[in-house]
């Protein structure tokens, strides 16, 4: 219930129950019991079974909490948020299915628990209008009321107690000292419950929060869900449970800034905004446009004016002739509300059966009794009732179109909505202010609208970080003498207390990298200086852009990190920081069980360093003193490079976040953008938060770039979680009549066969036992050599088997083509591919996934000549290997593959070939390839006499444009063919079809090839082929044409990527970077590939759909959507390896951010393919873990090859767990919190290492891995130590192939890996599995894991991998005498004799110390 490992059960520490019942892996905990209440695991295996031990498990555990009701004791409080507690891991579960099957044991209860039976807690006049307006909700009802009274349901009523229970406690801990923190009277009627919550212990008032925030978070979470909303949302709105809680004492002392009572402010906005999305949400999915929403409102206001018009016509009569969108605007009505009678304002509530007193069938929905209790008066209660039913809530794309992109000193220290990234930090289990992820979503506004929330608190958590480490290195201080500056505030023409005279006071005594001081005092320049502020845009309100001016000075600077700032160009997001020296307090540092809590996590870090105000910006311009712009990109290319900067000072344009600003004015505090005084900058990697913000922002606006004009409509609902087994289906069948292109995919005619098991396979018109006896007896099988394939599959129709027929194509010689022999599973995933529709890739460790996709893209570059693919992975090294793979084929021209994103500054080049993908590279590659086309047609014109070689250029170049090529072409190129291919018709004719004789004298380009002058004899075909590589050079020359008419860089890549270029790839962050501007160019592709989609987060997977504008059909599309040219979406990814990477743990827990779209797509069960043979490791090391995969299995090399049938030199096993003790007395240590590190483990793998490479082992072979970055940097001090440069002996400067973690690995591999697990007192984040598959999966030959035996093979979610080490000995088994490479067999059995066990890391290193001395001595 509580979290823990697995998910599942575990409660609170000390005395709180535990509950043993585990909802998400439909496993049960069969450990001790512990805890006052504990729940007997069912033994059932069955599904069906389980569900109903489940229901029986859910029935006891709300039947207690029923007994538990009377009892007021702390013990009862607890049990009743171990149960809510449950719950809300239960419905986390909702959408989770068991292996196998689509069955969830656990929807059936939980739906049924928050069903119609919820409907008898609404009040009945409320019950009989929507009863009236739902026919179907009438009928459900009717049937759950027919079986409640032949006693087939009860109705526990447990949402209800919930919802009294929250009531409850939100009206206890809201009573004060008798008057609220707004200068409210509390409602007048606190006299008989005058107990202060000072009154109430300490324990219990905990009790009382930690119950309120559960009770809450549940409530968001049934919100959420499409199943468990139906019922949920009438059910709040009905008893007004929002209304109620923000109208409540608690909720206005918590907007006085009370820390303990933030959280419940924020969860009830939160609650507030859940439940208004009704309708939006409605309306959304039902295609409408986004005016339906304010429709529906202003139908409530028609009924609201009629209603008055019918009983209170004198004193409502303002309201009565307003229009309705008056009525709907919640201020308007609330001024006018104000001049009613509270006994008109309650009638009006009760006519539309928003409350009713005299029929209230629970005591709280008494408004006398519920005002009293929740400290507020009766007639605010009604009035902010009456103003949430009728007036018109903003659309979420308002609310993010004024929600700041930059965060503020108040978000990245507001521990509720940025907490800790320890749990251990923010109380490790509590509830939080945070939007969460589901399986399923309510809309695309939704989904939107929850990954933007999350993603900006995720880099402000990020920001946070590098803000705290600059400002610690700066060392801000009280100035030591009595100099004072002129007051900033002043150079603006404000006031002098606008300014603050923060940096009057202040001086850094510190440097950072990352930070530099702002203005110039020398030059009396202010750190900054406002320039323009440009009204609002219509129908906005905030301003369309905020100018400001920034000075830095590089005098102070050393010559490098003035090097780096002067690299700070445009786009570049900088971050403005006003540090007071005076606002420093002594205040001590947060410690929680004694160690000092780091600084980036502490919230009290402002106060301790002055920091009083943070604001973000982007960088437009760059100038030197001399005013020369140095952030043009023009520059770069221009002769002679980019100028030397003139001077020291560096004057940057920079636009500031005009929402910030918009809010900064409301707020009166403009005075804060005059005291800013340092400046911090951030890797451009980690800075294109803002880029992706936008994006995401944007789709929300509408128009043709939104959501539902991007993405098809057949893929939105499989995306958004509905749907899942539908349409995606479309991408596992094939048309009728598509003879699709496979290329190269085949090997031979064999490979064919082998990939259509059970079907009926024809090639070339011929069955395939036909070709079997042509390809044995020496036929066109083999007499052709390798062929091209295309391939059409029919489906089978009841008892028929597939039909396969395939037809080839000639295989060009030069060309290298796949030499993978695919499975018949992979070759399912091409064809999946190449077929409309979604595919859904799952690649286990080794099993080829990059070449399905190169395979993929291939195949689709020659079956579709006229669309365009965008390749997208998570990194840049993946991007590296699949066009590597490409360009090796041979068969996709590099002209049409272009490369998009930052990462083109330092790209490689491809491994074999000097081929540049970036934009600029192609460019200049097409400009190369005009040249050479030119001098082709210069020849060409030579040969034929049209033109002399004197007509060259001065430096010998073609004397030709793409222009005059074209007309050569068409005055004595086009007529010479047409004349030859006359005169073959004319021969072929005369010779009766037998047309294939010399044509050497009629041929018209003899001179131009030089390989025919000594020929004798010209046969057809060959002329042909020489004819078509003539009219192919003036057929890319047109291609090419374009470059001659645009000049400038940017207008020649713009062409590129929309008109000539095939293959795009990019990072899923430039993805996002790079929308807006795709879209603005008129951008469109086909087919989408996303390689490592399991390491993506959702939203960076989603963005890559949506980059291109929807197509508009006026006679087809009557709703404005468009259509959008996507066809193909293929995600080739890994849900068991590591998820997305998010460091703020909170929110990958919590929130459940780290989930990524391919993970979601197969939780729901979306049509997968899984490929089940691994190429990479030996079997036995694939065995420790191939159990978390369905079945895979092996292929044939990794049992036959000669390096997997041999076993690894100087050591006796191919993987094994070597135990590591305390090393000097000392296992684990954490030198800073949460740097972790064991020595012992780190000397004992660098001593592996080096007794490998004395035996002979390339080290490059050979890769130490760890699972903390604390023990990775301790490891490349000791292989510093050992083998460094300075060593001495025969090591001296050998390095590994990588030293790195397991989660920076992921994607790479090597023959042998030393593994370093660190932990000795706990095993730590190596209990999430899909780490440990990582760990273990790297591996292809060998693999020995450092750890401590007994923590890591007693984890109980290890235990399958640990249970493979266990049938070794956990000491390092050595075998004398061997060297590399190995000559001893896999299987055979070592000698006692021959073998030597290392007992310790001492034993190891006096072992390598002796081999040193032996190669000395040796060497001497």
């Amino acid at each position: 219930g509580g979290g823990g490992g697995g998910g599942g059960g575990g409660g609170g520490g000390g005395g709180d129950p535990q509950l043993w019942f585990v909802a998400d892996d439909y496993d049960y905990s069969r450990g001790k019991k512990s805890g006052k209440v504990a729940v007997p695991p069912p033994a059932d295996v069955a599904p069906r079974t389980r569900t109903a031990a489940f229901a029986s498990v859910l029935k006891r555990l709300l039947s207690y909490q029923g007994e538990a009701g009377g009892d007021d004791s702390d013990r009862s409080a607890a049990i009743r948020i171990e149960v809510v507690k449950f719950l809300v891991a239960s419905y986390a579960s909702l959408e989770l299915r068991c292996k196998g099957s689509s069955y969830n044991v656990c929807e059936g209860p939980l739906c049924d628990l928050v069903g119609v039976r919820l409907w008898d807690a609404v009040p009945r006049r409320r019950r009989d209008l929507e009863m009236r307006r739902d026919g179907l909700l009438r009928k459900r009802y009717g049937s759950f009321v027919a079986r409640r009274k032949g006693g087939d349901e009860t109705n526990p009523g447990f949402l209800p107690d919930l919802v009294r229970g929250l009531l409850e406690a939100a009206a206890v801990l809201g009573r004060g000292d008798g008057a609220t923190d707004d200068g409210g009277d509390g409602g007048g009627d606190n006299d008989g419950d005058a107990a202060m919550t000072d009154e109430i212990p300490a324990r219990r008032r905990s009790l009382l929060r930690a119950r309120a925030s559960r009770s809450l978070e549940l409530l968001l979470d049934l919100l959420s869900h499409p199943r468990t909303r139906t019922h949920v949302a009438p059910f709040l709105a009905a008893r007004n449970v929002a209304v109620r809680l923000a109208s409540s004492a608690l909720y206005r002392r918590s907007r006085g800034g009370r820390p303990d009572f933030v959280l419940f402010r924020q969860q009830v906005d939160m609650l507030v905004d859940a439940e208004r999305t009704e309708v939006a949400a409605q309306e959304e999915e039902d295609g409408a446009s986004a005016g339906s929403a304010a429709r529906a409102y202003h139908e409530r206001a028609h009924v609201l004016q009629k209603l008055l018009h019918r009983h209170h016509d004198r004193e409502c009569a303002e309201v009565i002739f307003a229009g309705a969108h008056r009525v709907a605007d919640g201020r308007w009505l609330r001024k006018r509300v104000g001049d009613w009678k509270e006994e008109t304002l309650y009638d009006v509530c009760r006519r539309l059966r928003l409350v009713d007193d005299e029929d209230a069938e629970f005591e709280d929905d008494d408004t006398f009794e519920s005002a009293r209790r929740l400290g507020c008066a009766r007639r605010e209660l009604l009035t902010a009732i009456l103003l949430y039913h009728t007036s018109l809530r903003r659309s979420d794309a308002d609310v993010l179109a004024a929600a700041p992109l930059y965060p503020t000193e108040d978000l990245l220290w507001d521990a509720n909505s940025v907490p800790p990234g320890n749990h251990s930090l923010g109380g490790g289990d509590e509830s939080l202010a945070l939007p969460k992820l589901n399986a399923r979503f309510l809309g695309a506004g939704d989904y939107l609208l929850r990954n933007f929330r999350l993603f900006r608190l995720e880099s402000a958590y990020e920001i946070r970080g590098d803000v705290v480490d600059a400002v610690k290195r700066m060392r801000p201080r009280l100035k030591r003498d009595g100099y004072e500056q002129n007051n900033v505030g002043d150079y603006y023409g404000e006031d002098d207390d606008a300014g603050g005279g923060a940096g009057d006071e202040t001086e850094f005594a510190g440097w950072a990298r990352m930070g530099l001081e702002l203005g110039s005092k020398k030059r009396e320049k202010p750190g900054l200086r406002l320039i323009r502020v440009d009204p609002p845009r219509l129908g906005e309100n905030v301003p369309s852009s905020v100018l400001a001016e920034a000075v830095l000075d590089l005098h102070h600077c050393a010559t490098s990190l003035a090097r780096e700032w002067g690299e700070v160009g445009e786009f570049d997001n900088l971050f403005l920081i006003s540090i007071d020296a005076r606002e420093m307090t002594d205040e001590a540092p947060l410690a929680v069980d004694g160690r000092k809590v780091p600084d980036e996590e502490d919230c009290s870090f402002p106060r301790r360093y002055g920091v009083c105000a943070v604001r973000g910006c982007m960088v437009l311009e760059v100038r030197d003193e001399a005013g020369t712009v140095l952030s043009d990109p023009a520059l770069a290319h221009q002769e002679g490079g980019r100028p030397e900067a003139k001077g020291k000072l560096r004057y940057l344009r920079v636009a500031l976040d005009p929402a910030q600003y918009a809010a900064d004015a409301a707020a009166g505090r403009l005075g804060v953008y005059g005291t800013f005084n340092l400046v911090v900058r951030r890797h451009g990697r980690e800075n294109n938060f803002k880029a992706v913000l936008e994006t995401v922002r944007g789709l929300m606006r509408g128009g043709a770039g939104s959501v539902h004009r991007s993405v098809p409509s057949w893929l939105l609902p499989i995306l958004l979680g509905y749907d899942a087994g539908g349409s995606s289906k479309a991408g596992l069948a094939t048309s009728k009549d598509a003879m699709l292109d496979y290329g190269d995919t085949f090997v031979d005619v064999g490979h064919l066969r082998e990939s259509f098991p059970g079907c009926e396979l024809t090639v070339d018109g011929q069955k395939m036992s036909d070709v079997d006896g042509a390809a044995k007896g020496g036929g066109p099988a083999s007499s052709h050599g390798r062929k091209k394939y295309r391939v059409n599959v029919v489906e089978a129709f009841q008892q028929d088997a597939p039909k396969v027929m395939a037809t080839t194509y000639r295989f060009p010689p030069s060309y290298v083509g796949n030499s993978v022999r695919f499975t018949p599973v992979q070759v399912s995933a091409i064809r999946s591919g190449l077929t409309p529709g979604l595919t859904t890739v799952i690649g286990p460790p080794g099993t080829g996934k990059t070449d399905v996709a190169v395979q993929i893209v291939a195949n689709l570059y020659h079956s579709f000549p006229t669309q365009r693919t965008v390749v997208v992975t998570h990194s840049n090294a993946a991007l590296n290997d699949i066009f590597d793979k490409v360009m090796e084929r041979g068969d996709v021209d590099e002209r049409h593959m272009l490369r998009l994103g930052a990462g083109e500054r330092d790209l490689r080049a491809t491994s074999e070939t000097s081929h540049d993908f970036t934009k600029g590279g192609r460019v200049a590659h097409v400009l190369a390839r005009r040249r050479e086309l030119l001098e082709e047609v210069q020849k060409l014109s030579e040969s034929l006499g049209v033109s002399g070689a004197g007509e060259r250029g001065s430096d010998g170049s073609s004397a030709y444009t793409c222009e005059t090529a074209g007309y050569f072409y068409d005055r004595h190129v086009k007529g010479r063919l047409e004349v030859f291919d006359d005169v073959i018709a004319k021969q072929e004719e005369s010779e009766k079809g037998n047309g294939n004789g010399d044509v050497l004298g009629v041929f018209p380009f003899t001179k131009y090839f030089s390989e025919l002058k000594d020929v004798k004899s010209l046969s057809v075909e060959e002329a042909r082929t020489k004819n078509g590589k003539i009219e192919s050079v003036f057929a890319q020359l047109t291609e090419c044409r374009p470059m001659e008419l645009l000049r400038s860089q940017r207008q020649r890549t713009d062409f590129l990527l929309t008109k000539q270029v095939r293959v795009v790839a990019m990072t899923c962050t430039h993805a996002a970077i790079a929308r807006s501007r795709l879209v603005e160019l008129g951008f469109h592709y086909d087919n989408v590939l996303v390689e490592e989609a399991g390491q993506m987060l959702d939203v960076e997977t989603f963005v890559p759909l949506l980059l291109q504008r929807g197509e508009q059909d006026d006679d087809n599309d009557e709703e404005g959507r468009g259509n959008s040219r996507l066809k193909r979406v293929v995600l080739i990814g890994d849900h068991n390896q590591l998820p997305p990477v998010v460091k703020n743990r909170s929110f990958a827990t919590y929130s459940r951010y780290d989930q990524s779209l391919f993970a979601r797509l197969v939780r729901l069960g979306v049509p997968k393919i899984e490929l089940n043979r691994q190429g990479r490791a030996r079997p036995d090391i694939a065995r420790l873990y191939s159990w978390r995969y369905d079945d895979l299995g092996d292929l044939d090399h990794v049992k036959t090859g000669e390096a997997f049938r041999k076993g690894n030199a100087g050591l006796a096993h191919t993987f094994q767990l070597v135990n590591v003790e305390d090393f000097e007395g000392r296992g684990e240590s954490t030198p800073t919190p949460y740097f972790y590190q064991n020595v012992g483990e780190a000397e004992y793998a660098v001593a592996l290492f080096q007794y490998m490479v004395l035996i002979g082992y390339p080290p490059e072979k050979i890769s130490i891995l760890t699972t903390y970055n604390g023990q990775k940097d301790l490891l490349l001090d000791v292989l510093s130590q050992r083998c460094g440069a300075g060593a001495g002996g025969p090591l001296a400067g050998v390095e590994p192939g990588a030293v790195s973690t397991v989660d920076q690995y992921q994607g790479q591999q090597n023959d042998y890996v030393i593994l370093s697990l660190v932990r000795t007192r706990a095993v730590g984040h190596l209990r999430d599995v899909r780490r440990l598959v990582v760990a273990l999966s790297r591996a292809r030959l060998g693999l020995y894991v450092l750890c401590r035996a007994g923590i890591f093979m007693g984890c109980h979610e290890l235990r399958r991998a640990m249970d493979r080490f266990a049938d070794k000995p956990t000491k390092l088994q050595l075998v004398k005498g061997e060297h590399y490479p190995c000559q001893r067999d896999i299987g055979a059995v070592v000698s006692e004799a021959d073998l030597h066990e290392v007992v310790d890391v001492g034993g190891l290193g006096a072992l390598v110390h002796s081999m040193q001395h032996e190669y000395v001595a040796d060497q001497d």
